[in-house]
């Protein structure tokens, strides 16, 4: 039976989702980082199974910087994080 309670992803790993996500959203890595830490955190803390949590993470942090995103202008500007 596979260990559900191991990290789910790696610090390399980690390190491309954020510069992929960044590049995507035209927004800068530091403020992808941090939602990206704050959406593992949370999923983490709630997860029985973790095997998927880095692959749903970045999906919820790619919804929130479309929401984030002017709706009148191509690139996101200064993103207020909480």
């Amino acid at each position: 039976m596979p260990d559900d309670s191991a990290p789910s992803t790696s610090p390399a790993s980690h390190e491309a989702t954020v510069a992929s996500l960044a590049a995507q959203a035209q927004t800068a890595p530091h403020v992808v980082n941090r939602l990206y830490d704050q959406e593992m955190s949370a999923m983490q803390a709630e997860a029985k199974a973790k095997n998927f949590i880095s692959i749903i993470a970045g999906r919820r942090v790619k919804d929130r910087l479309s929401a984030l995103k002017p709706k009148n202008r191509e690139t996101p500007g200064d993103c207020q994080v909480k």
